[in-house]
């Protein structure tokens, strides 16, 4: 029962939901159509696309009001929409102006100057300047103890680790227009993209994206203290582009080599060192695949620093090779009865077939009660009329549920003499595994939720 059609249904979601109902003989009540939705029915069909168009479009419409609203006192007055400050400022900046609300204690959202690190961006920007890249200036940072981010303030840094100045670190300090003293609103935008290109019908899934230069909102005039002037800002931007341009410049002077497919790292996030206690990075090189740690990012001093190597390699084909021997155990002559027995356990839930089945038979007996119950009330006199419209009803619950039962197919599942002819025909599961496809194998380790220290 839909009770508001055009806030159930978006786009074309209705063409995408209702063959399964009628798969399952699920029958659909819809009061704006007057009843029962009849696929047969040319207007109702018409009616259901239509107002799929129409909650699209009012979804589209309140996106664009929302942004709009968002942006007005941005471009206006130069007001902080809230999240958290960018290093070098801080949020807070007094009690509110309004006598009211300042005894309840809000506080004013506009960005002030953190004397501690916005020192540290001015600085950042004029390295870059000087011809210093972002690994450098990361590198120089750590080696004299500035806290990075993170580790100064922790509280708005919950989810790092706080270890460090990492290079994309400086990357986002140096690309943030906000250090010029201008409010920005928009530099990122959520994006829909398909799950599988080649099924439209399994949706979309929300992606962050940057925003292109047309969308990003500026405030007319400054809004908080500036760091950074736009002029250097500027000129930090054009050499960043010069920079870029000039090893892509570099790359394609190079002999051109033919093109190597992309492949999955087996151990993606999988690995960490013990030492530190960070995730090992993907690192490949011609001959073979690495999971590295480096040690030029951390603290200089500490003793995390002090004791980690300068860099720690682990080969990829050496650590996959273990892995697999270990999980071949299971198939080995000693472990196999035992394995075979867990793998048809992993079928012992009910078949959904037959829960299905219960269902239906449970409506399929309602549908007879009452239509029994109207034959009786038609002897006992009552108007014909009256009881038409719920006996009609009656009748179509009675075949939706025998054309559900009807439909159902038993789930095929494996029996233990499967399962074991299926190992045998296999052959060597070492073999089996270190020759297997790598996305397959890494869909394997993560199915395993493999750790590795």
């Amino acid at each position: 029962m839909v009770g508001e059609a055009t806030r159930c249904w978006f786009g074309n979601q209705f063409s995408l939901t209702w063959p399964r109902f009628d798969r399952y003989g699920v029958s659909l009540w819809i009061p704006s159509l007057g009843g029962r939705f009849d696929p047969e029915n040319t207007v109702h069909d018409m009616a259901m696309t239509i107002s799929g168009g129409l909650s699209k479009s009012e979804r589209q419409h309140v996106q664009r009001r929302v942004r709009a609203a968002m942006a007005a006192p941005v471009l206006i007055d130069g007001k902080h929409q809230g999240g958290r400050a960018p290093y070098g400022y801080v949020v807070d900046a007094g009690p509110h102006p309004n006598p009211r609300k300042a005894q309840e204690g809000y506080r004013l959202r506009v960005l002030a100057l953190d004397e501690v690190a916005a020192p540290v961006v001015e600085r950042i920007f004029a390295m870059y300047l000087a011809g210093l890249g972002l690994k450098a200036i990361a590198e120089q940072l750590n080696r004299e103890g500035v806290p990075c981010p993170s580790a100064h303030t922790p509280r708005q840094n919950r989810h790092r680790a706080g270890d460090g100045w990492q290079h994309s670190t400086v990357k986002a300090i140096l690309d943030n227009p906000r250090y010029t003293g201008y409010a920005i609103y928009g530099r990122w935008q959520k994006v829909e993209e398909l799950l599988d290109p080649d099924d439209v019908a399994a949706g979309h899934v929300v992606r962050f994206r940057r925003s292109a230069q047309s969308k990003i909102v500026r405030s007319r005039e400054p809004a908080h203290p500036e760091i950074i002037s736009v002029e250097d800002f500027t000129r930090v931007q054009f050499e960043m582009r010069a920079r870029r341009g000039s090893s892509m410049s570099a790359r394609a002077s190079q002999p051109r080599t033919r093109a190597v497919a992309r492949v999955p790292y087996l151990f993606r996030g999988a690995i960490s060192h013990e030492s530190c206690g960070r995730k090992m990075e993907g690192a490949r090189r011609k001959h073979a695949t690495f999971y590295r740690c480096a040690a030029r990012t951390l603290v200089p001093g500490t003793l995390t620093a002090v004791e980690h190597p300068p860099t720690v390699y682990l080969r990829e084909d050496h650590l996959a090779g273990g892995v697999n021997e270990w999980i071949s155990r299971l198939f080995s002559p000693e472990n196999l009865d035992e394995t075979v027995a867990i793998l048809a356990d992993a079928h012992g839930e009910p078949d959904p077939a037959e829960a299905a089945e219960v269902a239906f038979r449970q409506r399929l007996a309602a549908a007879e009660s009452t239509m029994r119950r109207l034959q009786k009330a038609l002897e006992a006199g009552w108007d014909p009329e009256a009881l038409t419209s719920q006996y009609n009803a009656a009748v179509a619950e009675k075949r939706a549920a025998e054309a559900g039962i009807d439909s159902l197919q038993p789930t095929a599942l494996l029996t233990s003499t499967e399962i074991r002819a299926m190992v045998d025909e296999l052959g060597d599961m070492k073999l089996v595994l270190d020759t297997a496809d790598r996305g397959d194998l890494a869909d394997l380790y993560d199915a395993l939720r493999l750790k590795v220290s």
